[in-house]
């Protein structure tokens, strides 16, 4: 389907309304719109002609209901440069649509030849239905002379391959080249005082799946001299409180000051059968060099950072301190602590409470040293206890199994001291 888009792109403006095929209207969705907004019951209500002439009030189209008994809306366009010509986009998953219009003014108005008003109509994947809406006075006295308004609306049914999205916006950020669909490579250029990289991006087909991958940010050494710009921060969604086909999807990622970040989105078909990426090389300006922290309290560049935060070059950013006490630090190290704390041994604590905290602090530790040598001593104790055990264990297995001492030599001793021929030593 996107390779159609292209080949019908050039002929688009020399074919009617009526002979628009769905790759053309796909690829074109803010060229060939006269408005961003989709028309509803409640505010496609068109202006009534001085002369009361007839015309189509409104113009409202929703999906089949599913088994809970929900419909859910779809957008209805005018295109551009037709008149009283509209185009509509069901999502792959719906299988038809239910119209709804009506005459105005309607004391003497109607509708006339409207096909399928009053039952579903089925439309095929990748398939289209062109519908032509006619509106007559309702006096019919004078049929010869009366003349019918003409609409016309062509609906279309997604494939379920499609991977394009409608539209990307980055609040704060303009795009370079400007937004496509059709185009998959962009480079951002976000505002300075902007942290956050928020993609507000909406779908083709609400069965499309989304997935975001950025890449590890790098120092940025682009020039942007010639490229600041600053874009005014408003979302990009419509003032009106309306029911819409599609709702914006937000992924978002962070940016420091100077840096640069490749984020890829990766889009899957309703279908589930095709995949592709759109890619965004997103550039954020540094801070001048003498003012060279950006605070991100006020969002503006400073060369002294507020208390209780630190410059840090890494970053290029004012980072708050790890003591949350401390007023002045570089880094893990404190130098002064705000009203009511002192510094002892690198940490604020509060006045009057230095001494207790040492004291506090040597009675843990006598405490662990005290755990520890009792410890060792139950431990010596629960070893000599079961040396114990195991020998009488032993001693009692040997004798319970019959092993006894050998018999004492004491025949020697007789023998010695029985002897007729001992003599004992003389004087």
């Amino acid at each position: 389907m996107e390779e159609r888009i292209v080949e019908f792109q050039v002929q688009m403006m020399h074919i009617e309304a009526k002979f628009l095929t769905p790759c053309v209207l796909v690829l074109l969705f803010g060229q060939i719109y006269a408005t961003d907004d989709a028309l509803t019951p409640r505010d496609n209500l068109q202006m009534a002609n001085a002369d009361q002439r007839c015309h189509l009030a409104n113009l409202f189209l929703h999906s089949l209901a599913d088994n809970d008994g929900v419909a859910e809306p779809i957008d209805v366009k005018p295109l551009r440069g037709f008149t009283q010509s509209y185009a509509a986009f069901l999502d792959y998953h719906m299988a038809g649509f239910h119209l709804e219009a009506t005459a105005s003014p309607r004391e003497s108005c109607m509708l006339d030849d409207v096909s399928g008003t009053s039952s579903a109509i089925m439309v095929d994947p990748d398939d289209s239905r062109e519908m032509e809406i006619f509106v007559q006075s309702k006096q019919r006295e004078k049929i010869g002379s009366l003349k019918r308004e003409r609409y016309v609306l062509n609906v279309t049914r997604l494939s379920g391959r499609e991977t394009m999205l409608e539209d990307v916006h980055v609040p704060g950020a303009y795009f370079v080249p400007g937004w496509a669909p059709h185009i998959r490579r962009f480079t951002v250029y976000l505002n300075l005082e902007e942290d956050l990289v928020r993609f507000q991006i909406l779908k083709l087909d609400n069965g499309q799946s989304l997935k975001m991958v950025a890449e590890l940010q790098e120092v940025d050494t682009e020039s942007h001299g010639e490229r600041r710009l600053q874009v005014p921060t408003m979302p990009h969604t419509s003032s009106q409180m309306r029911e819409v086909q599609h709702m914006t999807s937000t992924l978002m990622t962070t940016l420091d000051v100077g840096h640069r970040r490749v984020v890829q989105i990766q889009v899957t078909s309703a279908g589930g059968s095709d995949l592709h990426n759109y890619y965004f090389t997103v550039r954020r300006p540094p801070c001048s060099s003498d003012r060279r922290f950006f605070d991100g309290q006020s969002r503006v560049c400073t060369d002294i950072c507020n208390e209780g935060f630190y410059g840090s070059t890494t970053t290029g950013r004012c980072t708050r301190c790890i003591d949350h006490n401390c007023a002045i630090c570089q880094g893990q190290e404190c130098s002064l602590c705000f009203d009511g704390y002192e510094l002892q041994k690198g940490t604020c604590v509060q006045k009057d409470s230095g001494t207790a905290v040492v004291a506090m602090t040597e009675i843990e530790s006598g405490v662990s040293s005290y755990t520890q040598k009792h410890q060792m001593l139950v431990l010596g104790a629960a070893t000599g206890l079961l040396v114990t055990c195991f020998a009488c264990v032993l001693s009692a297995f040997c004798f319970g199994t019959g092993l006894k001492r050998p018999p004492r030599k004491t025949a020697l001793l007789e023998d010695v001291d029985g002897s007729d021929d001992y003599e004992s030593p003389r004087g």
